[in-house]
């Protein structure tokens, strides 16, 4: 426990992705391979359910210290993060014992001998033991453990650095490593022994026939600057970066997954969908989008997170929000895998596979046929009314590698929409900006009085970030628990990438990814955007009737058949 919080707090100390990579491998060499599970568990992003709230552990942590309600609310209020609170608490008062029993105990020994069995016990077994395994840890420990026993242990390092890590310590091909990662697993020596196979052992779980696993996902970066500095634009495929949701889809015989991004399982959720991907003939894996409504006419995202986490969607859930399924790649046909051909290849490979399989919730990925990069910045102006957020750009040769490799495909985004708002509360960050006021909560006029409309954390820089909690601090007029109210004075612009009307929400309307741009110095608080002003943004949004989608698809026609036999002579070896 206390070597896996050493290296939660070295990671979370420093932004270098390759320091990040080198503490990894160091854990990695330096423990044995049951600590080292339960580490990679934790750092792929996985942690347990939610045991005790956050609430009652403030509350039994006060029981302990014997602290008064004011406090507790100005420690919380100080750190912004009842775990980290109350670990600087436990062991500023003194309470830790040393030597301790539990230091013997392996990280997979605290989960599976102490933290797991809570879930068995009432709430007095509960405080009593909780209390006890304070005493038996330092500041560190103590606050890994209040984080796995509120289901809140996020670690600051991406898959891929894991990945990286992985690959170098066992000596293999990174993207092996992460295909051997992908799905459900459980951390123990065993797995994490297995991890090291070379090339030709391939695990057991991904040759059984009751498991049908994803490809690790190629991402796409951020284009930066002018297209033009890629090239011809004739050497790149082009087609819209759909508003929707990135999965995979295995299809084994009768039997067919739908993976998301996040490698969870998806197939419940979407039961309509699995139907009709069905259909499609032979064993393949394609990479696509789910988008809300017919795909040729993709509706919001907003209107997709109606479906999105619902295990057992009920009929009418269903029927009255229908999702369709765009493809736009393809990794694997009939056993063959396809990753290492050129993107060219594989799409001539997705044309013919979805050349008789096309309807109202099965399309392709339309291509975009421009002759100039100015061309393309024309459409990309334009993709709202096509229901995408941008353009997706991919080199003809690429192959289908994992993780985010720069030069390969980019993902280029339209433009924000906008608004003037006043900021008029802040509270608190977590981890390093804990004790900084960095979460906003930004204001339109209404009827005379200021309505939220957004909360948005991103886009300060750390010396604007200090200003802002030092003026927060000077002109807060009330305060909420970790929230503080503040005097309507500044005038911020802030940038979102799609709207939508809302129930949810106090002002009517949802803004999705919102970020802050700038600080409008030049503007009053009166002056900010007004209501009324997102009833005709959401109305200027809403797409017009037969808006045409560039470059239709046209399936390949009998007569080129052929081109759908591979020459696999010259394949590379694929885990």
């Amino acid at each position: 426990m206390e070597a896996f919080a050493a290296l939660f707090e070295q990671i979370d100390q420093t932004t270098s992705t390759n320091e990040k990579v080198r503490m990894m491998v160091e854990f990695f060499r330096r423990h044995d391979a049951d600590t080292s599970a339960w580490a990679l568990y934790f750092l792929s992003g996985r942690r347990p359910k939610q045991l005790i709230g956050s609430a009652k552990l403030r509350r039994w942590a006060q029981e302990f210290l014997g602290y008064p309600d004011w406090m507790m609310e100005e420690c919380y209020a100080a750190v912004g993060d009842t775990a980290e609170m109350v670990a600087l608490l436990v062991a500023g008062e003194g309470h830790v014992k040393h030597p301790a029993p539990a230091q013997q105990l392996s990280l997979g020994g605290w989960m599976t001998q102490r933290i797991w069995p809570l879930a068995d016990v009432d709430d007095e077994s509960r405080r009593d033991r909780i209390l006890g395994w304070w005493h038996e840890l330092d500041r560190k420990g103590i606050f890994i453990l209040n984080k796995l026993l509120t289901g809140a242990l996020r670690v600051g390092v991406s898959e891929t650095l894991v990945y990286r890590a992985l690959a170098e310590v066992m000596g293999l091909p990174q993207a092996v490593v992460a295909s051997r990662l992908v799905g459900a697993w459980h951390p123990n020596a065993e797995f994490f022994a297995g991890l090291g196979n070379p090339l030709d052992a391939v695990l057991e779980s991904r040759d059984s026939p009751a498991v049908l696993l994803p490809l690790p996902f190629c991402l796409a970066a951020p284009l930066e600057g002018d297209p033009g500095a890629l090239g011809d634009v004739g050497s790149w495929q082009c087609e819209w970066k759909w508003d929707g949701i990135r999965c995979q889809v295995v299809k084994g015989g009768a039997r067919l997954e739908i993976w998301s991004r996040g490698e969870d399982c998806v197939t419940a959720s979407f039961p309509d969908l699995a139907r009709a991907l069905l259909t499609i003939p032979g064993d393949w894996i394609l990479d696509g989008e789910i988008v809300a409504g017919e795909w040729r006419r993709p509706r919001s995202f907003h209107a997709l997170q109606r479906r999105l986490n619902r295990k057992k969607p009920s009929a009418a859930l269903v029927a009255g929000n229908a999702v369709s399924f765009l493809a736009y790649d393809l990794l694997q046909l009939n056993g063959e895998p396809l990753g290492h051909r050129p993107l060219e290849e594989r799409r001539i490979s997705l044309e013919w596979l979805l050349a008789s399989s096309i309807t109202d919730q099965v399309g392709l990925s339309p291509l975009l046929s421009p002759s100039t990069w100015q061309e393309l910045t024309v459409w990309r102006a334009g993709a709202r009314t096509h229901g995408a957020e941008g353009i997706m750009i991919k080199n003809r040769q690429s192959r289908y590698e994992a993780g985010r490799k720069r030069g390969i495909w980019f993902k280029w985004k339209i433009d924000p929409l906008t608004i003037d708002a006043v900021i008029t509360a802040a509270q608190p960050g977590t981890g390093r900006r804990a004790s900084l006021y960095t979460d906003y909560t930004f204001s339109i006029w209404s009827d005379g009085r200021l309505v939220p409309v957004a909360k948005a954390y991103s886009g300060l820089t750390d010396a604007e970030i200090r200003e802002l909690d030092g003026w927060i601090r000077k002109h807060t007029v009330e305060r909420f628990g970790p929230v503080r109210a503040v005097e309507p004075l500044r005038v911020f612009e802030i940038g979102f990438e799609g709207i939508a009307a809302s129930e949810r929400h106090k002002s009517g309307y949802a803004l999705r990814f919102p970020r802050i741009l700038r600080e409008r110095k030049d503007k009053r608080p009166q002056d900010a955007d007004r209501l009324e002003g997102l009833a005709l943004l959401l109305g200027s949004l809403a797409r017009r009737p037969g808006d045409p989608v560039p470059a239709p698809y046209a399936p390949p026609t009998s007569g080129d058949s052929e081109q759908m036999s591979f020459d696999l002579g010259d394949q590379e070896e694929v885990p």
